[in-house]
């Protein structure tokens, strides 16, 4: 807490002092090249044969790395240049520099086009050598890589180098461009990857049959370091294809490091244009050097032409991530200019062609911990959530932590000379290509230079771009970029290699002002082979948190930062303690360090043990086989693209399958499942035998022909009152035109054995497309009613379609019979909204049903029963104003206070749709242009190219157009309609009509009720943001007697700008008391639900076990068992729906025990008593008690 102070206090000192016009600060100072001596400018000059429109590597630019050549403790500088020379600065003290080039034999060879930096002792005589990597010329002589070898320092201090690269075998001639020289196979030395990216295709973005034969020229390269005592240095040996680098890729840059904690060093490769990324998996047991792509099982998509990247602990939690940049611009002209329409088919090849999902974007990459099952890393991209996806075609990024406050920020470097991505341009360049000669229309390119980005850490996942503020907003064409400590005084400084302008060198102030934050500096020196320590993980605990680090020979893009370990401490005065990892799983532990300075640790005099590898311990949960026990079912559905009609449609309707309903279908006391059926598919029953098992039973309650409705939300009840359960299914999705028949809901009947029939007069006739359905006895008349939430009308989003109120009038036993009477109980009720869940429930504590919902551009909604007529109190409710895209609810009494809270999940944080106090996100609606079409326009606020924020509309221009041609009559270029905000496109008489609506709270979020109607709404943290949340299962997991929060979500469905929304992996919110929840890690729960998930319910297991259930749309039946047992399982009487829990301590929390549970969801009729309870107090639909249980008493006995 003392250190989030510290950093507020000195990110609010930087705000106010950069809003003083009289005395305006920044962090980084940009030092005039006069002072510091370094003129290094990576000019290209175009000409007809070399130019962007026939060579599109020509401005992918260059690097610089930062280490200390000479030894005299200042850290030098060495660029790589394209068509101008490499350049060498000595660091001569006060962030002055001297080229020593020429006189240090530090050039390349004449004609060459160098690349990636890096600086290392490679013949461990104690001394750094320098690797460039050349590629982009024809000439294959030109293309090798140099190996500058150290030979020592002359008279005047300046190191001399002799270029070895063949001797040493690593002589590259690949179009390589960067390098990682790391220990692959834990012999102690270092083996060498060279990442390739040679543009062998035409179009490098049409799909093609990937390579994975090591066939291709694109393929990477792995060499094996070999020392050969005679020649006195190692020489490589090329093992590419035998170590398993045999897939294809355009690569720009790469990382190396543990990945599943195994401690053998895997490989990421960051890969341009179609070709996936890839992560190389050490294969130990194939051998020593044997790697394997696994890159499908670690991550859920991927940045689309990935650049630049950096690993490293973003969150303090012990865990690295891995930043990616890419192309996206950040204001709404450029974004309009760039943007393609979107194209579904881009998914239809992934699966076509077997890529992985990628979008054009930047990501941050969070490292959940190690799935159990594959023993591969969990990672979710939070990009969006930080507000990072966006910095222009970006190149390098640093993570590092710059104001020293223990929170790694992140800089990123940007630009290129002529915008090829503009869609103007390339209107005009396929109008009169054919006119112009190749330089003239080069000059018709835009050139514009872009500003730097630094992202301030804010801690939780949020990020603020502090870019102007820290003084880093300078234009240029910037590509390689470094961080280190040029002047020792304790703070990271920034060099950048620019095209067309002077490098950057900006000095860090940081430490020059009265407030100086705390740090520890950490040189390791590592054992004979390996004297750079590359490869060491770092673990620094303090403050209650934990940052690891990584010693890496190159990071970001083409360049090389310094080789310390740099922590900021902010006020923290003392590091508990630092854990070092190395060569395999050799692990030594450091206590009182000293602070603010550089501390030298050398790995050859540390005791140290051989620690266990990832984390593989028992969580709260165990996941049995399903086949053992059953269960084992995979959803399916047919691919339907919604976008085909709504092209600006921000997310599928026809991919919230499968319902998911638990009860007792057959009368033996079990409880079984039903699992709703997508659109030409069954139904299915998994029904509980005594053994414990379950056997299926796919079944189909459809009436068309070709079984085309779309089963969805899902209920078990006792509709006619027989004492057997009946199910009702709504049908739903968005397949079918508006009041199809295959939106007619069902009423099956049960025989009392399991065997269903629909009953064809049950229901009103309506066509309504609905979701949920939840019942209960609302008018008290002793048979339960039901809600159904109409969703969306179908193909005119968003304008509603029928909810209803169905009245049970039934007969007698298979005699069910319901009746509409929405416009007697509440006529608003029947357009109120796009209903996504909803919940009977006694919100106000007067013993009677009311009715929460919950859906898309509404706040949440509460309607009070007053007497069996549903009133709607949301403006007294005190939180009417936080309108969301409302997903889901949970009720439970999670504070012990006999009344009953709700968690209400939202599509969260970490989506491109974003909302904040004074900037609404809005959609205007209507058929604008007559054409029988309705037009939904979704607006949000983005900077204008002067940084001022408007409203403007969301989509591409060309989807726009789709949506609305008409548009294109009054801004017929991609940059006017860039320029235009959504008061310019719409006037007031265009709005005449339309459906006008708003949002600004997309936060998952606590709902406290306090009493009287009132309640306080709150979100839940930050890992409960990172994606859409759909069922949400209150669940006491460690038994002490609070109720923790289960949850699973996604949403596979939103429109491709957004991309996919697959953050969530399944989360459990640890309820701390007074309504304070904190996320457990993965590793600590072992609750994995990684994909399209959607409902969440209990299962009681022959009354002696309890399962917990997750559905996911496409994927598998997840099972998961507590590994604490339940305790003693009460099965409810067909009337009860409140129970009241005493536990030992005296305090008492209410259940209640309506039928549907959560988002698509109904769980099982049971209440479970532990350890904790005294007592369980049972009350019928009148609030009449009907019996207490205690533990020794039999449940179906009444005390």
């Amino acid at each position: 807490m003392k250190n989030n102070l510290f950093s507020f206090l000195l990110l609010a000192g930087l705000l106010f002092a950069a809003g003083c016009a009289e005395k305006q600060t920044t962090l980084f100072r940009l030092l005039d090249s006069k002072k510091t001596g370094i003129e290094f400018n990576n000019d290209i000059t175009e000409y007809d044969s070399l130019n962007i429109l026939n060579s599109e590597f020509i401005y992918n630019g260059g690097g610089v790395a930062i280490g200390d050549l000479n030894g005299d403790g200042l850290q030098d500088l060495y660029f790589t240049g394209n068509q101008v020379e490499n350049k060498l600065y000595l660091n001569k003290g006060e962030l002055q520099f001297e080229d020593v080039t020429d006189r240090a034999h530090a050039q390349k060879k004449p004609g060459q086009w160098s690349a990636g930096i890096n600086f290392v002792d490679l013949n461990q005589d104690g001394k750094l050598d320098i690797y460039v990597c050349n590629t982009f010329v024809s000439d294959p002589e030109k293309r090798q890589n140099l190996l500058l070898v150290n030979q020592g320092n002359d008279a005047a201090g300046i190191p001399q180098f002799e270029e070895m690269a063949a001797a040493y075998g690593i002589a590259d001639t690949t179009h390589s461009a960067n390098a990682q020289f790391f220990d692959c196979d834990n012999d102690g030395d270092l083996d060498l990857f060279v990442a390739v990216n040679f543009m062998d295709k035409d179009n490098p973005n049409q799909y093609f049959k990937k390579a994975t034969d090591g066939s291709s020229p694109n393929r990477d390269r792995l060499y094996r370091n070999d020392w050969v005592a005679k020649v006195g240095h190692p020489v490589f040996t090329d093992i590419s294809v035998q170590a398993g680098l045999k897939w294809d890729g355009y690569s720009h840059s790469s990382l190396v490091s543990d990945f599943n904690g195994d401690g053998w060093p895997d490989i990421y490769v960051a890969n341009d244009y179609v070709t996936n990324d890839l992560i190389y998996v050490h294969d130990p047991a194939a051998s020593a050097s044997a790697y394997t792509n696994r890159i499908a099982g670690i991550f859920k998509h991927q940045a689309a032409s990935a650049m630049g990247s950096d690993v490293a602990d973003i969150n303090n939690d012990g865990r690295l991530d891995l930043f990616t940049t890419e192309m996206l611009p950040y204001h709404n002209k450029r974004k309009k200019l760039f943007l393609n329409a979107n194209n579904y088919s881009t998914y239809i090849n992934n699966e076509v062609y077997g890529y992985e999902y990628q979008f054009s974007r930047n990501t941050l990459q969070l490292n959940r911990g190690i799935d159990a099952e594959t023993g591969l890393p969990v990672f979710s991209d939070v990009a969006f959530m930080g507000n990072l996806q966006e910095t222009e075609w970006s190149w390098t990024p640093l993570m590092a932590d710059f104001d020293n406050d223990g929170n790694r920020d992140i800089f990123v470097t940007n630009g290129f000379p002529r915008d090829v991505t503009d869609h103007d341009f390339n209107n005009y360049r396929s109008t009169v290509s054919y006119l112009l000669p190749p330089m003239e229309m080069q000059e018709a390119i835009p050139q514009i230079k872009v500003p730097k980005f630094v992202f301030h850490n804010d801690g939780n996942l949020h990020f603020t771009d502090l870019s102007k503020q820290w003084g880093v907003d300078v234009p240029a064409f910037s590509n390689g970029a470094a961080t280190g400590d040029l002047d020792n005084d304790g703070d990271l400084d920034l060099v950048v290699n620019n095209i067309d302008d002077k490098a950057f060198v900006f000095q860090n102030t940081q430490n020059d002002g009265p407030q100086k934050p705390n740090y520890l500096r950490l040189k390791i020196e590592g054992e004979a082979e390996n004297p750079d320590a590359f490869g060491t993980e770092i673990t620094a605990y303090f403050n209650g948190q934990a940052q690891k680090g990584q010693l890496l020979s190159a990071r970001g893009y083409l360049s090389a930062s310094e080789n310390f370990f740099h922590l900021g401490l902010g006020a923290t005065t003392k590091v508990d303690s630092v854990v070092l990892r190395w060569r395999g799983l050799r692990t030594a532990t450091l206590k009182d360090l000293p602070i603010n300075q550089v501390v030298t640790v050398r790995l050859t005099e540390l005791p140290f043990h051989l620690a266990p590898g990832a984390n593989n311990a028992a969580g709260l949960f165990s996941t049995p086989d399903p086949a053992s026990l059953g269960l084992a079912f995979m959803h399916r559905d047919s691919d339907y693209i919604d976008f085909n009609y709504q092209v600006t449609l921000p997310h599928k309707f026809s991919e919230y399958g499968p319902g998911m309903s638990i009860g007792d279908a057959n009368g033996d006391g079990l409880d079984d499942v039903y699992l709703s059926g997508s659109a030409r598919e069954p139904g299915t029953w998994l029904l509980q035998t005594k053994q414990g098992r379950f056997t299926r039973k796919d079944v189909a309650y459809k009436t068309d022909a070709q079984r085309n409705e779309e089963e969805l939300g899902t209920l078990l009840f006792d509709a006619d009152g027989d004492g057997d359960n009946d199910l009702y299914i709504v049908h739903g999705g968005n397949q079918d035109a508006a009041n199809s028949p295959n939106y007619q809901d069902v009423l099956c009947v049960n025989d009392g054995k399991g065997n269903f029939s629909v009953a064809p007069n049950a229901l009103p006739k309506e066509t309504a497309c609905g979701q949920a359905v939840k019942a209960a006895d609302f008018d008290r008349d002793g048979d339960l009613d039901l809600f159904v939430g109409g969703r969306v009308t179908p193909r005119s989003y968003p304008k509603t379609d029928r909810s209803f109120i169905l009245r049970n009038d039934s007969k007698g036993k298979d005699k069910p019979v319901f009746t509409d009477v929405t416009d007697q109980v509440c006529p608003e009720l029947a357009a109120i909204g796009l209903i996504s869940d909803a919940l009977w429930t006694d919100f106000n504590g007067d013993n009677q049903p009311d009715l929460l919902l919950a859906g898309e551009w509404m706040p949440l909604t509460f309607l009070q029963n007053e007497g069996g007529k549903l009133k709607n109190v949301t403006t007294q409710t005190g939180i009417s104003d936080k309108t969301g895209w409302w997903t889901s609810l949970a009720a439970a009494d999670f504070d012990n206070d006999g009344d009953v809270d709700y968690t209400a999940g939202n599509f969260g944080e970490n989506v491109y749709y974003k909302c904040q106090s004074g900037e609404p996100l809005s959609i205007y609606a209507k058929d604008f242009d007559g054409n029988g079409f309705y037009d939904p326009f979704i607006s949000c606020f983005w900077p204008d190219s002067a940084g001022n924020r408007h409203e403007y509309l969301y989509n591409s221009r060309d989807d726009i157009l789709k949506q609305l041609i008409k548009i294109r009559k009054r801004f017929n270029t991609y940059g006017a309609l860039g320029e235009a905000t959504v008061q310019d496109i719409f006037k007031p008489e265009d709005l005449k009509d339309a459906q006008i609506m708003h949002v600004d709270w997309m936060s998952t979020s606590f709902i406290e009720n306090l009493g009287g109607g009132r309640f306080k709404i709150s979100a839940l943290p930050a890992e409960a943001q990172v994606a859409p949340v759909q069922g949400m299962l209150p669940y006491d997991v460690d038994h002490d007697g609070l109720l923790d929060l289960l949850m699973v979500g996604n949403d596979y469905g939103m429109e491709l700008l957004q991309g996919r929304a697959d953050a969530f992996c399944g989360l459990v919110l640890k309820n701390m008391g007074k309504n304070v929840f904190q996320p457990l890690d993965l590793e600590k729960s072992r609750f994995y639900v990684p994909y399209n998930a959607r409902g969440l319910a209990r299962l009681n297991l022959g009354g002696q076990d309890e399962l917990i259930l997750a559905t996911q749309h496409g994927g598998p039946l997840k099972i998961f068992a507590p590994r604490m047992a339940a305790g003693m399982a009460i099965t409810l009487k067909t009337n009860e729906a409140k129970a009241v829990i005493t536990l030992k301590n005296g305090a008492q929390r209410v259940q209640e025990l309506y039928w549907g549970s959560t988002f698509m969801s109904q769980e099982s009729r049971t209440v479970w008593m532990d350890g904790n309870v005294r007592d369980v107090s049972f009350f019928d639909r009148n609030n009449k008690q009907t019996r207490i249980v205690v533990p020794t008493t039999n449940p179906d006995l009444a005390k």
